[in-house]
């Protein structure tokens, strides 16, 4: 590892560490021997707003001129930041694993802990001996700075970062701007809101993210415009809770705008190929949001409703603040509007109080709503939420043998789904290639994963592909199809 001097300053469910999509198309693979420049790799616990979170990092410290390189990768990195996650005691663990794991495995580097475990347990973190910098919210905001000082690095004499967006071909040759065409990642995450204030008994996310902000909408605009100006295919708006968006378009507004204003305005303004949302809140749902589903076909059919229980004693003891019917109401409307799109859901085992009976009860529900995919998760007790202190607390074998017959009866769910399309064709935007094979895929805009051989690279093109056979009974698995026309450019 280069020598770089540091200044003396001393600044105290089970989620596995990625790097987000969006980073891994920024990363320099190639660089110049005499390239001095500080080197920093990031890595990610959690849900999608954090990784768009350390997307935004990543580019700040890029500009300010740092090269981005991969946390385990042939350059070895000065500084690693990891984001980390607090949704269950596993994510705790997780990160305090990645934490240390990381300074173990590269001893030189500024290990930095940011994300919602710092912000909920800050002092845990600065305990543990391996951790260089601990930031909070605010600190966060001035991460480059605080780097920069920490490296003696001048930022006013930085040079000029590489092209942000770009990455090497598929065939290890580095790209420059001009030849980079169609080479970049596919999916690019724009955050839209944070925070939350709902006050379900179990989550301790509004703690970690305080009270609901959103982003104005003239800058998510400018967000959505500069990831298309890269080359993106397909913009996912995050957040904590969208369905709590408010925001305003104009100073002079008196009311802020929902949701539904902010999709209209980017459908309006840009010419996106393909436009997703992460989740939808039972208890802020709109039923005039699928209008714009119904016209205009760039907004991916794919929401994920997250139910949590279906059990009404049980929903009720978790305060999520809708009901058994409502919902209800709400996956008819879909299916009965876009009975092409898909709803994926969350659902939790092993609340407090869960009895078999109740448990029983979200079994039926979960099979009426015929969901494409159940994201499974066991109950896991958060210091200072509600759910924590309340009796009743269910046994662990009880939870994963519940967690056991929900992932079988999602698993049933999914191929029912996914048989339906059968012989259809569908629009697929092609992400990645398998490394040991001709082996690619790719999603469709109601979230289907298609597979097809092929040596074309066919990363970030849109292709009409018909689809042939289940790939698997998981609901993990996808679909196996052939493309039955041309690569459908979009430039």
């Amino acid at each position: 590892m280069r020598t770089i001097e540091l200044i003396n300053l001393s600044v105290s469910t089970n989620p596995q560490p990625v790097t987000p999509a969006g980073v891994k198309a920024r990363i320099e693979n190639n660089l110049n021997p005499d390239d001095f420049r500080p080197r920093i790799a990031f890595l990610t616990l959690g849900c999608k707003v954090n990784s768009s979170e350390t997307e935004g990092l990543a580019e700040n410290f890029q500009r300010a001129g740092f090269a981005l390189v991969e946390p385990d990768g042939v350059y070895t990195p000065d500084v690693v930041v990891i984001n980390t996650c607090t949704v269950t005691h596993i994510a705790d663990r997780k990160s305090r694993q990645i934490l240390r794991r990381t300074k173990r495995e590269n001893p030189q580097a500024l290990v930095i802990a940011t994300g919602c475990y710092v912000y909920t347990n800050p002092e845990q973190v600065k305990a543990l001996a391996e951790v260089d910098l601990v930031l909070d919210k605010v600190e966060q905001e001035r991460m480059v700075e605080l780097v920069a000082e920490r490296l003696n690095y001048e930022l006013e004499f930085r040079p000029e970062p590489s092209h942000p967006l770009f990455e090497e071909d598929e065939i290890g040759n580095t790209t420059d701007k001009v030849k980079v065409e169609k080479k970049y990642h596919t999916r690019a995450m724009v955050k839209i809101q944070d925070g939350c204030n709902a006050g379900c008994a179990f989550c301790i996310v509004p703690t970690a993210r305080g009270v609901p902000r959103s982003i104005a909408i003239p800058e998510v605009i400018e967000s959505v415009r500069r990831k298309l100006e890269a080359g993106y295919r397909e913009v996912v708006l995050t957040g904590v809770h969208l369905g709590k968006y408010r925001a305003f378009n104009m100073e002079n507004e008196e009311r802020p705008l929902r949701l539904k204003a902010l999709l209209e305005t980017i459908l309006e303004k840009l010419d996106i190929p393909r436009l997703r949302i992460t989740s939808l809140e039972p208890q802020d749902y709109d039923p005039t949001l699928l209008e714009l589903w119904q016209r205009d076909t760039r907004l991916a059919r794919h929401f994920h409703l997250a139910l949590q229980s279906g059990s009404a004693a049980t929903l009720a003891r978790m305060r999520r603040g809708y009901t058994l019917e409502k919902y209800r109401q709400i996956v008819e409307q879909i299916h009965r509007e876009l009975p092409d799109a898909s709803i994926t859901t969350d659902i939790i085992v092993g609340f407090p109080g869960e009895t078999e009976q109740e448990f029983s009860e979200t079994l039926a529900f979960a099979a009426e709503m015929g969901f494409a995919k159940i994201h499974v998760f066991p109950y896991s007790p958060r210091s200072g939420t509600l759910a924590a202190s309340m009796p009743d607390q269910v046994a662990d074998a009880d939870k994963k043998q519940r967690g056991e017959r929900l992932r079988l009866l999602s698993d049933e769910l999914s191929q029912k789904w996914r048989s339906r399309f059968l012989g259809e064709i569908r629009e697929v935007l092609w992400e990645a290639k398998d490394p040991n094979s001709s082996m690619r895929s790719g999603l469709t805009g109601n979230y289907l994963r298609v597979f097809i051989q092929s040596e074309e690279n066919l990363r970030n093109h849109l292709t009409s592909v018909r689809l042939l056979k289940l790939a698997g009974n998981g609901d993990a698995d996808g679909m196996f199809g052939e493309i039955v026309r041309e690569c459908n450019e979009y430039e």
